[in-house]
């Protein structure tokens, strides 16, 4: 068996347990989602995703390696990304939502991704303040306020 078949077989039994987990936490309705419906929407895309990549691996004329999958790996990108996360995760109580948030994308974009300031700026303006109306004002969720106080 190939490093893809391999692989999403992986994903999907990783997927399955969240399903699993999920559903012990409650689900809930339409109306109510339970603490369970984002993790068991997340872990079914993982189990979709993982079917297809199963089912596209045998399409494929070639049989790629295991190792052929970490070929390429930008390891210093996957670590600054994972580093910048757990930062975000630390920091979101402390720093509030809006500046965390700014933080975060325009170091992704700006350090990582190499954008301009005008484009960076713009994306992470817009990026917030849709995610502000979808959270804030539409589901009335709370976000961490922080040291700027909205």
């Amino acid at each position: 068996m190939n490093a893809d078949r391999w692989s999403s077989l992986f994903w999907f039994a990783l997927g399955a347990a969240g399903i699993y987990a999920s559903a012990r936490l409650g689900v809930g309705h339409t109306g109510e989602p339970g603490s369970g419906f984002v993790p068991l929407t997340a872990s079914a895309f993982v189990c979709l995703m993982a079917l297809l990549v199963f089912l596209q691996s045998f399409e494929r004329g070639q049989a790629r390696s295991l190792s052929a999958l970490w070929k390429g790996v930008y390891w210093r990108r996957s670590l600054a990304v994972g580093a910048i996360t757990l930062a975000y995760i630390l920091a979101l109580e402390t720093l509030g939502f809006f500046l965390i948030g700014f933080l975060l994308l325009v170091i992704t974009m700006k350090g990582l991704e190499g954008l301009g300031w005008k484009k960076t700026l713009i994306i992470s303006i817009s990026t917030l303040v849709v995610s502000y109306v979808v959270f804030k004002v539409l589901l009335k969720a709370t976000l961490p306020v922080g040291i700027l106080g909205f």
